[in-house]
């Protein structure tokens, strides 16, 4: 069994990747953690690619900014990324959302 640094969540959100200057392409991020999350992509990418993401918690607000994640594992259209590089405010409003859904969890 795998031990893992942080709780993962089954969510589906919608999110935009991106190789360094490269074109952005549309994804899904789900099993989001504060650390990373799967993504089912509309482009592949490789184990150990380098990527931007912005994340987009909720349709009115802006979207969540990481600015290098690293490829950890693909098969197909799914991929892991680890998230090296998030600003302090986006890093607080992940895990202000992520204690949002934990709430929501212990309460059903």
């Amino acid at each position: 069994m795998i031990e893992r640094t942080y709780l993962r969540y089954e969510i589906s959100l919608r999110c935009l990747y991106s190789m360094e200057s490269g074109p952005e392409w549309a994804g899904t991020a789900v099993n989001l953690s504060q650390g990373g999350c799967s993504i089912i992509g509309s482009m592949r990418v490789q184990k150990d690619d380098c990527l931007q993401l912005l994340i987009f918690l909720a349709a009115n607000r802006g979207p969540v900014e990481v600015r290098l994640a690293t490829v950890r594992w693909a098969a197909s259209e799914d991929f892991g990324v680890e998230f090296i590089t998030v600003s302090p405010r986006d890093a607080q409003r992940l895990q202000a959302y992520l204690s949002a859904i934990e709430s929501e969890f212990q309460e059903t």
